[in-house]
């Protein structure tokens, strides 16, 4: 009952916030200026911005297989279980639904040790935080209007030095800590991220992605201004892009971040004197642009994972409980041999 309320009480937050934000994006929009920005786009550049987010994508789910030292898992099963996590949480009002499906999927699915997986997961994290504050950074230095934001920099270097102290503690503490020692799985995770923190190569070649790839989803939200005629340069983009991303999936909000999105978008570019109802189209289409195609082939291939069945958790319960009896079966016992409960004679 607890759980039921907690659940019903979080998405009222995220239905009122939403709405609320929502309604403070609209309110004053002269709806025929909006009308006019949204009649004139370009539908040939809209789908080339769809492209760049693909691509964009695609280089997200490679960086990912870099990561992983051991396992042998393909870029393209990477991509799709990257955007099933991510379509799912779109369509959820608290945003906690991404890893935990493409966990799910990884260890049920695809038979990659828990530990190996979730390593993997936090790093990408922790990289995605480590290069998203470095171009928040040099961007402190080359855009005036950032000065607006000096707080926010501030914390995003704070949170990146606490990201990264939080790796080296892990690694160290995989070496014999008395708290990893007594819980085991927390010891595997801690021996995966030291694994993959030595892996200097592999966490350089997935920074440097992990830039070009939030450069990419900055090219993008500049394609899409030039398709409503929006007067922004691609910095001022991506500047907008990352701060309204990092705030929409930050907060709880309504599925797929509807009207909390659109206000983000509108905060952001008020600092750089673009007109609401410009900024509005703009933020319309940029949402549908990056929430749709994850969400879209969640809705494909999510289903035929099979995690969200109750049958198929069961048969996998099934399954396991059979090999663990196969496991512990005794083979023949030959001469000399004891089986359980049996003394050795002699």
């Amino acid at each position: 009952m607890k759980g039921k309320l907690l659940a019903v009480g979080k998405l009222a937050i995220g239905l009122g916030a939403s709405g609320g934000l929502g309604w403070v994006a609209a309110r004053g929009l002269d709806w025929g200026v909006v009308g006019d920005s949204l009649a004139g786009v370009s539908f040939p550049l809209i789908l080339l911005a769809v492209a760049v987010f693909m691509l964009a994508s695609w280089l997200r789910a490679y960086r990912w297989q870099i990561l992983f030292v051991t396992e042998r898992i393909s870029t393209w099963r990477l991509f799709l279980i990257q955007n099933e996590g991510i379509g799912l949480n779109n369509l959820l009002p608290i945003r906690v639904a991404s890893e935990a499906t493409q966990l799910a999927v990884l260890t049920m699915r695809d038979g990659v040790r828990g530990a190996t997986a979730l390593a993997t997961l936090g790093m990408e994290r922790v990289i995605d935080v480590v290069a998203s504050t470095l171009i928040l950074g040099v961007a402190f230095f080359l855009v005036p209007e950032m000065e607006n934001f000096t707080l926010y920099v501030w914390g995003a270097a704070g949170f990146t030095v606490v990201a990264l102290a939080m790796v080296r503690f892990l690694a160290w503490g995989s070496d014999g800590m008395a708290l990893f020692r007594r819980l085991p799985f927390l010891a595997a995770f801690a021996k995966a991220v030291k694994d993959l923190e030595r892996e200097r190569a592999r966490l350089t070649a997935s920074m440097l992605i992990s830039v070009l790839y939030w450069l990419l989803v900055g090219v993008t939200a500049w394609i899409i201004a030039l398709a409503i005629d929006l007067p922004i340069s691609p910095m001022t983009a991506t500047l907008v892009i990352m701060g309204t991303i990092f705030f929409a999936t930050a907060i709880p909000a309504a599925p797929s971040a509807v009207g909390t999105f659109e206000f983000a978008v509108l905060y952001v570019l008020a600092f750089f004197d673009v007109e609401r109802e410009a900024g509005f189209g703009f933020a319309v289409i940029t949402h549908a642009v990056f929430f749709l195609p994850p969400t879209i082939i969640a809705a494909i291939f999510l289903p035929r994972e099979g995690i969200l069945t109750i049958g198929l958790r069961r048969r996998s319960a099934a399954r396991r409980a059979r090999a663990g009896q196969s496991a512990g079966a005794s083979a023949p016992l030959t001469a000399g041999e004891t089986g359980p409960g049996q003394a050795s004679a002699g």
